[in-house]
């Protein structure tokens, strides 16, 4: 067997440190999200934050409205909105099914949500009367849940996304 000398040892060691530096160094650098891409999961965020509070600021006006209006007029008003967002609601299931777009499909769904708790706050105001605005104000609160935990998954999976992209492991095993 042949005898390393310790300035041999010594050198391969520093190569191996520097390796893993120069490594570190990489993978560092490949775990920093560009600007672009961060713009863009910001652009989303925002998009559901808007929705969000268009959402919470129709419910509070569906409540300021049950309040004011007469009852048959308030029904009227709430059989009108609730067609208008099933109507909205197919017309997205439409775009997203052309496009094949699940992101497009979530606003259709959305949409359909807010129909069904339009309809449904209908019999909500006749049989729950007393009742309705809290019914109301706990519809608020679950939306606001709902989008924040919509939010944070969607910086997760465009995270992941975005680091599954950039993956070269398949590259390498087709070579």
């Amino acid at each position: 067997m042949k005898k390393i000398s310790k300035r041999e040892e010594e050198k391969k060691e520093k190569i191996k440190k520097e390796n893993i530096e120069k490594f570190d160094e990489e993978y560092k650098k490949s775990r920093i999200i560009p600007n672009d891409y961060k713009k863009s999961i910001l652009i989303r965020i925002l998009k559901n934050t808007i929705i969000a509070i268009i959402a919470v600021t129709y419910l509070i006006l569906l409540n300021m409205l049950s309040l004011k209006l007469e009852t048959n007029i308030y029904m009227i008003f709430c059989k009108s909105i609730c067609i208008v967002f099933a109507v909205v609601s197919v017309i997205y299931f439409e775009i997203s099914y052309r496009k094949d777009n699940g992101y497009i499909f979530m606003h259709g769904t959305e949409f359909l949500i807010l129909a069904t708790i339009t309809l449904f706050s209908i019999y909500a105001y006749t049989i729950f009367f007393g009742k309705y605005n809290h019914i109301l104000l706990v519809i608020c609160i679950s939306i606001v849940i709902y989008y924040i935990i919509k939010t944070v998954v969607t910086i997760i999976n465009m995270r992941k996304q975005y680091y599954k992209s950039q993956n070269d492991i398949k590259e390498i095993v087709k070579k």
